[in-house]
């Protein structure tokens, strides 16, 4: 926290001395605060909702392809023949 400071003469010397926050100075901070609080969601929001496509809501869902063929992990194929592997 920054504080402000006065100078104050004591037995000869120069002394530095402290003065507390004033309550306008704290009302101040918390309204900046909010401030860039309030912009930073803001931002995340319109970036979240920029980021959606309109378009995808009106396409049909996708239907799984007839012609896919399984995945075999043995490497074999389904009459017992060895699958060609890809390379």
């Amino acid at each position: 926290m920054s504080t402000t400071t006065s100078t104050v003469r004591v037995e000869g010397g120069d002394v530095a001395a402290l003065r507390a926050p004033t309550l306008g100075w704290a009302l101040r901070r918390t309204a900046l605060a909010l401030l860039i609080l309030v912009v930073a969601i803001g931002g995340f929001a319109w970036l979240l909702y920029a980021s959606i496509d309109p378009d995808e809501e009106s396409l049909p869902a996708a239907k799984p392809a007839s012609h896919a063929v399984p995945s075999n992990s043995t490497g074999r194929t389904p009459d017992g023949g060895v699958a060609p592997r890809r390379v």
